[in-house]
């Protein structure tokens, strides 16, 4: 579920919104009359595991992985990994 405040109504309780993103992992909307100035809330935690995702993904690293998922060629010695050309 999707949250949505006003700024007025986000400053009245701006707390309890801060907890809330923090415990729930969902992020809150902060919509104003012109939706170019919207804002989204989002805890810390999950802020860097989406600039985590995106750095993965904008390296290859992501879809690697995924292909090595989707191989199913059994075991991978970590040893074998070439951790510099990934």
């Amino acid at each position: 579920m999707k949250e949505t405040f006003t700024p007025t109504s986000a400053r009245k309780d701006f707390y309890h919104i801060l907890k809330q993103v923090a415990e729930d992992h969902q992020p809150i909307t902060i919509q104003q009359k012109d939706e170019n100035l919207d804002a989204i809330i989002i805890s810390k935690s999950d802020y860097e595991a989406l600039q985590e995702t995106l750095y993965l993904a904008n390296t290859g690293t992501l879809a690697k992985v995924k292909q090595r998922e989707a191989d199913n060629s059994g075991f991978t010695n970590v040893d074998d990994i070439d951790w510099e050309n990934l």
